[in-house]
């Protein structure tokens, strides 16, 4: 069978797009398609790419070229952003949809340059492939500020009890797992009959185990028994060409008021906390007597007590920099908390090497400063919430301070920058995966959505559209250790 495939694949300038197109095949494994069998067509075709490659700056070639067509139509929702009216960087767009993919394509290509070192025609070598590719996908998350956007092992989302195993070590781990399942047809075309077939029973072991364990994980799921909280998260569907509007900032407001207030007539006896999205107010709204008072009557309408969470845009007038924040408000109207966004967009919130690149970001806002940090934030009810701002919630590991605990994940964005994509998409998947990491619930509240709440098995409690004006309310229990 090796001997037929050769000729095929020997010629650089067929292997070549093959690669490509192998790589743009693969990136339907994500959202919004989620084909995971598209995996397993394109991890065996980079294989053969990589394994007919005739040097290795050609099983470099190949490496680059499967993941630039994986990225380029992934992640080709990004240029979006240049292109919400007004947006002075219009002009950059191929490069913002070109230039992101080709960067990202490095990281495969030095993995498959690793991977020719190998005889693949055998076990070692397909060995060597499984950890090549993994740890072009390990690096890529940590490396230069990290980006593990679309990471393989998101294409089981639709698998409750295949991610599952995320909570023993994270997406990563079913990352490595996919890699391998999607690469053994390969097997049946390498030598070492004995051990290859050993392989093939070691794998499809592997996939069933890790069946068992994730259907097991959801069956003797029980909800927590603590302490109960209302949350309602509240999604005002603003566009992004009409959020800064000075000529409707007092609509916006009215809009997340009119959301926040206890319309429904809840009489309920324990807290509610209502969820703003990111940068839903502007911090000279915590000065203004009037927009005080009315956020202090909307939150007043709920009578076990309200909380209002919400991002905000912070201005420091000493040096002119802004910080993207998360704020905790009470009832009255007064500042409890403020945790600032320490994981800033590249590009987006920050221009790195700003003295090289004369630029300003996209968000419009000089000088966005980084936070301290991740936060565990307790509240008077006995709370306590890990804060994460838009990209911050994409990290595998890093939603919580190492050796803390926290009640929930509460996580603010805004993604109208990038419309009707798979981008929003793609992001709300990330925090049913961080739910699961943690065994925390994960509260998401979004601008034009897709908002929602993730129970500590990933499942789905209640969650919004695309573009829907919405307010979603849900009940949940906190941990009962913490409120014996």
């Amino acid at each position: 069978m090796t001997n037929r495939l050769k000729p095929i694949f020997t010629p650089f300038h067929l292997a070549a797009p093959m690669s490509f197109i192998a790589g743009c095949a693969g990136s339907f494994a994500m959202a919004p398609t989620n084909y995971w069998w598209a995996l397993f067509i394109a991890f065996p075709a980079l294989y053969f790419c990589i394994k007919f490659a005739k040097s290795k700056k050609a099983a470099f070639a190949m490496g680059w070229l499967f993941s630039f067509g994986y990225f380029l139509l992934g992640l080709s929702w990004i240029g979006n952003a240049l292109l919400v009216e007004g947006n002075p960087y219009a002009w950059a767009w191929p490069l913002a949809v070109c230039a992101l993919p080709a960067a990202l394509a490095f990281f495969n290509g030095f993995a498959a340059l690793f991977i020719k070192f190998f005889p693949l025609d055998k076990i070692t070598g397909f060995t060597a492939f499984c950890i090549g590719i993994f740890a072009a996908e390990w690096l890529r998350g940590h490396l230069f500020t990290g980006f593990p956007w679309n990471l393989y092992g998101y294409s089981w989302v639709n698998f409750d009890e295949i991610i599952q195993i995320s909570s023993i070590g994270t997406v990563y781990l079913l990352t490595f797992c996919t890699i391998l399942w999607a690469s053994s047809p390969v097997l049946f075309t390498i030598k070492g009959r004995v051990l290859k077939y050993s392989y093939i029973l070691v794998i499809l072991t592997s996939f069933f185990a890790n069946y068992i364990y994730g259907q097991t994980r959801i069956d003797t799921f029980r909800p927590f028994q603590g302490a109960k909280i209302q949350i309602k998260i509240v999604q005002p569907n603003i566009a992004q060409a009409d959020k800064w509007d000075p000529s409707k900032i007092a609509e916006h407001f009215n809009s997340l008021l009119s959301l926040t207030e206890n319309n429904e007539g809840h009489n309920i006896d324990f807290p509610t906390y209502i969820i703003w999205p990111e940068t839903a107010i502007r911090d000279w709204y915590l000065n203004d007597p009037r927009a005080v008072q009315a956020l202090s009557r909307a939150l007043n309408s709920y009578p076990g007590g309200a909380k209002l969470l919400t991002g905000a845009l912070m201005h420091n007038p000493e040096d002119q920099s802004y910080a993207n924040a998360l704020i905790q408000i009470n009832q009255y109207g007064e500042v409890e908390n403020i945790y600032n966004k320490s994981h800033l967009v590249p590009f987006g919130e920050y221009i790195p090497f700003q003295e090289l690149i004369p630029l300003e970001p996209v968000a419009q806002f000089k000088g966005m400063t980084r936070g301290a940090g991740l936060e565990i934030i307790s509240t008077d009810n006995g709370v306590r919430y890990s804060p994460l701002i838009c990209y911050e919630i994409i990290f595998p590991g890093k939603t919580i301070p190492h050796n803390q605990t926290a009640d929930l994940i509460i996580n603010v964005t805004n993604d109208a920058w990038y419309g009707d994509s798979a981008g929003p998409r793609q992001h709300y998947i990330m925090a049913k995966f961080r739910a699961i990491e943690t065994g925390t619930h994960v509260i998401r509240a979004a601008n034009t959505g897709i908002s929602g709440i993730f129970n500590p098995i990933g499942q789905s409690i209640t969650q919004s559209s695309l573009f829907e004006k919405s307010a979603l309310m849900s009940t949940i229990s906190m941990p009962i250790k913490r409120y014996n």
